[in-house]
């Protein structure tokens, strides 16, 4: 067989050599084979870079936030949360995309800059209030007010309403979604799954219910009392393990919305228009609420 043309090196390895000289002599398979020398492997430039050193983004704690604006535009906020001072940050507002883009750069870096320092978080952000303008941070204005968010979660929400958005890392503040610490050393945790503190999951009166939709399919509803402080969410049975799998993030969306106070009611319509998550699904953003006259009505419209 008449081999291609080439020139150089097999595989572009240099001091191989190729073509292979037909003439010279096979190497007896009792002689360990001698490979050609082959040029050293280059060297590392400097030493291997350190893993990232900085405060944390996120947190399910509470939050204080303080407005980061160039002239009239408000290009994100500077957060904190409310105890763990190793959680700050800063969120951008979509709607100035390349420019809070850029302002994120500078803000990063300022609070790298802090944590090098050693300040805690809280301290961290409240330190740029009255500072002067950067041309590409921004600035917070010096009789800017804290405000305060339930959560993370919830601040991204308010800032940016149409963005999809996670409920962040399982571990956050230290801690697994049901008070766990990571750190076993402090702690196991409960031994058995316990809900988080949330509505009351029965009441006598008449519902108002919005449907729990995954990959086009119906799997539940949210629900809560027209008339009370009841609220939950109810999987249709025909939808079969999808339901009860969508079941957890609802029942976390729900606690953490009778943490903060919210009306049942006006939690269940704040869920319209969620990003669509692989699990739990999404109520559309165009779903009609409707109304039963009671829980086991509804139950019993779940189960067709």
């Amino acid at each position: 067989m008449s081999m291609p043309p080439h020139s150089g090196s097999p595989g572009g390895y240099p001091g191989l050599p190729w073509p292979p000289d037909p003439s010279a002599p096979l190497p007896s398979p009792d002689e360990p084979y001698e490979w050609p020398d082959l040029p050293p492997a280059p060297p590392l430039q400097g030493d291997p870079a350190p893993p990232h050193q900085g405060y944390e983004h996120s947190t399910r704690q509470p939050v204080f936030y303080l407005p980061v604006v160039a002239g009239a535009d408000l290009l994100g906020h500077l957060y904190a949360a409310a105890e763990n001072p190793q959680v700050c940050g800063f969120i951008r507002n979509l709607q100035f995309f390349d420019r809070s883009l850029d302002a994120s750069s500078v803000w990063n870096q300022r609070l790298d800059q802090a944590h090098a320092e050693g300040l805690p978080a809280q301290d961290a952000v409240r330190r740029w209030r009255g500072a002067p303008e950067d041309a590409v941070a921004g600035a917070v204005p010096a009789d800017a007010q804290e405000q305060w968010a339930p959560s993370l979660y919830e601040l991204e929400a308010w800032l940016n309403p149409d963005a999809p958005r996670s409920p962040g890392p399982l571990v956050q503040d230290g801690l697994y979604p049901d008070g766990t610490p990571a750190d076993r050393s402090k702690g196991w945790g409960p031994l058995v799954s316990v809900a988080p503190e949330s509505y009351p999951q029965e009441t006598a009166g008449p519902v108002a219910y919005l449907p729990v939709v995954l990959g086009g399919n119906l799997v539940g509803y949210v629900w809560a009392a027209v008339s009370g402080d009841a609220a939950g969410y109810l999987r249709r049975v025909p939808a079969g393990q999808a339901g009860q799998i969508a079941a957890g993030l609802w029942e976390l969306r729900l606690a953490k919305a009778f943490r903060a106070g919210t009306d049942p009611l006006q939690a269940i319509r704040t869920f319209r228009g969620l990003a669509e998550d692989f699990l739990s699904g999404t109520v559309p953003a165009d779903a009609a609420e409707q109304q039963a006259p009671s829980l086991d009505d509804l139950k019993r419209l779940a189960e067709e």
